[in-house]
């Protein structure tokens, strides 16, 4: 990979969440680090380039674990397919405002409605639980949303964007055009290159913070070994939906998304993988400060496009 350097803007918003003393998410209990997210995201410099939509609604949808709270973002004229998305958080954190400028942003600039699943969260839901919401999420996009379906999700919704895949194969669908995974958690190898020189410098996301979340994620051995709950165990990859995968070089999780590219192409899936220099975890939702981020959703859109008309 090189030398991971932080991009300028990157490096600035390490040394501003230092000087602010801005704790691990592992030094707190689940509580605390919802707390913490809330505090950040508050303080956090609103995006500026949020397009109009026709209409945003919160309503609830039927689910396993009882009613899951979704948003549906719907973009002016006919909307040209349905994304299916998957907040990130460490399976603990997070809800319908955490990639709320994602949704937008994809449903205005790809013309697509965009349906956002609040999962019960770990640990008072640990696996299965939040997978079998996003899988109830697209089962209830698939009988009452338009077009084809896509499913997406970032760092643990990316964990479990390609869960979903994998649950829709091996059940016989919904059928996907489509799975967007955006610097997933898809694996436990603690010993990866990204994880050895990304894990304790303090960029967004540390291997200690990891292993807080996937011991909060997953309660027994039979766990860490299921491919639906760490995905990078999957021995037989054929037959999963094409997949657009991206990651930053300064993230812990960089090695595990270069991996999933690799299983989906020795199956013979269409992969299409961006690693952007210098970028943490986390820059996806920052496309109005960092010109790599505005590049890479871009390209998302323009990859949505070409699934579209394949």
């Amino acid at each position: 990979m090189g030398t991971r350097t932080l991009h300028p803007f990157c490096a600035t918003v390490v040394a501003n969440r230092k000087e602010a003393g801005i704790p691990e998410y592992a030094s707190l209990d689940p509580d605390g680090a919802r707390a913490l997210m809330a505090q950040v995201m508050a303080a956090a410099p609103k995006p500026t380039d949020l397009p109009d939509l026709a209409s945003v609604s919160d309503f609830t949808i039927p689910g396993p674990h009882g009613a899951i709270p979704v948003r549906r973002y719907t973009p002016h004229g006919e909307p040209k397919a349905t994304i299916v998305y998957f907040h990130g958080g460490g399976w603990v954190l997070g809800d319908l405002d955490t990639g709320d400028g994602i949704c937008r942003r994809w449903a205005g600039w790809a013309q697509v409605e965009v349906l956002s699943i609040d999962y019960h969260l770990a640990p008072e839901h640990p696996f299965p639980a939040p997978l079998d919401d996003c899988f109830a999420g697209l089962e209830w996009a698939a009988a009452n949303m338009k077009g084809p379906l896509f499913i997406a999700g970032d760092s643990a919704g990316g964990n479990l964007c390609a869960g979903v895949a994998i649950k829709a194969r091996d059940e016989g669908g919904p059928q996907l055009a489509g799975q967007i995974v955006i610097y997933g958690a898809l694996g436990l190898d603690f010993t990866t290159a990204s994880y050895r020189e990304v894990g304790d410098k303090g960029w967004m996301l540390s291997a200690a913070d990891m292993a807080y979340f996937w011991g909060h994620y997953l309660s027994s051995e039979a766990d860490k070994a299921a491919p639906l709950a760490v995905p990078l165990n999957l021995k037989q990859a054929s037959g999963l939906a094409p997949a657009f995968i991206c990651t930053g070089d300064c993230d812990v999780l960089c090695d595990d998304n270069l991996a999933y590219a690799d299983l989906l192409k020795s199956a013979g899936a269409p992969v299409e993988l961006r690693v952007d220099q210098g970028m943490f975890h986390g820059y996806y939702s920052m496309t109005s400060f960092a010109e790599p981020a505005r590049a890479t959703v871009d390209a998302t859109v323009a990859w949505i496009g070409r699934r579209l008309s394949a």
